[in-house]
């Protein structure tokens, strides 16, 4: 075969599968979204239902219906209680917003002085460049801050009209977890005789690279975002801020997402400290990313330790190209995705590339 018909057949492949990638996530991806989840979870859950159906010499009905219902239990649990923290300091801020509202004109004055302070200080070829970046704050912050306004209210609309829709998301997967837990072997099975024989080796090579490998780093990063997460809270809660836990959550979901950081948070809110003279909050806040910083970095080799990460280009343009046709969501998964293709071409199960 010559090099060109080669290049043709890896071309035509890798077309295809990227055309089947777009069509499954476009189209298929939402309506069969929970039970996938509950086949995932029902194959995390498969060894610990043989362990406990082999020590309690029960059936595997009973078995799965137990193990099912302690991880509902617990997952249903801690959601619950994060839900009803998360209520009682958003209704503790939207409290507060008034004072907040009414105290911003003196806030925003004292930043100003302070940024006339730091302007007079600066050398003249910075003060130009300052003054060109005003001149164009002036003219566009009107309109940015519409966009912004106008997207607020969109999303919280979104997110009102969504609510029938993720309750409904919510049941089907539950139920979806327990029909799947009960008959697993069976399903599993199922799905072995649709496969041609071929391609039945090529699939269990897929399923064991996908436990071995993808199924550990998605364990080792929630372990990271959990580790995060606590550490934000507790300096949070040294710093005696009102709303740590709704400012650790939202901090810790920024840092979940591929390339970006805590930094993305907590850099410009250390700024907005320095520039309203709590000189305090922001170097507690510069302490707190570097404490973060030092814990990740000495977690996140020995809990990903032979596990193949996306180079940094790479993950940006997953993320950009999953935001453009996904929106959010695609923001975080088709770098999983990536993820998932590129242990599948280490292994030797696909061969999309060089």
């Amino acid at each position: 075969m010559s090099q060109l018909s080669v290049f043709l057949q890896r071309t035509i492949t890798v077309l295809l599968w990227l055309g089947g990638a777009v069509a499954f996530f476009k189209w298929l991806l939402a309506p069969l979204l929970p039970f996938l989840l509950a086949l995932a979870l029902g194959a995390m859950m498969e060894p610990t239902v043989q362990k406990v159906r082999r020590g309690l010499r029960v059936k595997r009905g009973f078995a799965a219906g137990l193990v099912t219902t302690l991880l509902m239990l617990v997952a249903g649990g801690t959601v619950v209680l994060a839900l009803v923290r998360l209520t009682v300091e958003l209704r503790q801020w939207s409290d507060r917003l008034p004072q907040l509202i009414a105290g911003f004109p003196a806030a925003w004055n004292g930043m100003l002085d302070q940024i006339e302070r730091w302007y007079a200080a600066c050398p003249a070829f910075l003060r130009s460049a300052l003054d060109f970046l005003a001149g164009q704050l002036m003219e566009e912050g009107p309109g940015l801050a519409g966009a912004a306004g106008s997207w607020l209210m969109g999303a919280a609309s979104a997110v009102l009209a969504a609510l029938p829709d993720v309750g409904l998301f919510l049941v089907t997967t539950v139920l979806a977890v327990y029909f799947t837990s009960f008959s697993y072997p069976a399903i599993l099975a199922f799905l072995k005789r649709q496969l041609p024989p071929a391609w039945q080796s090529r699939c269990r090579d897929a399923a064991h690279c996908f436990r071995s490998t993808i199924l550990k780093w998605l364990r080792a990063e929630m372990l990271l975002i959990l580790v995060t997460f606590v550490i934000l809270l507790m300096g949070f809660l040294w710093m005696r801020l009102d709303y740590a836990l709704l400012a650790a959550v939202f901090t810790a979901l920024v840092d979940a997402l591929p390339v970006l950081g805590t930094g993305t948070v907590l850099f410009p809110w250390a700024l907005g400290c320095f520039l309203t003279g709590n000189t305090e909050r922001g170097l507690a806040l510069l302490v707190l990313y570097a404490v973060g910083l030092v814990v990740h970095t000495l977690l996140e080799p020995r809990l990903l330790a032979g596990q193949a990460d996306l180079p940094p280009i790479t993950a940006l343009l997953a993320m950009y190209v999953g935001f453009r046709f996904m929106g959010v969501g695609g923001m975080i998964l088709l770098p999983v995705v990536l993820l998932l293709l590129k242990q599948f071409q280490d292994a030797g199960v696909i061969h999309l590339w060089k």
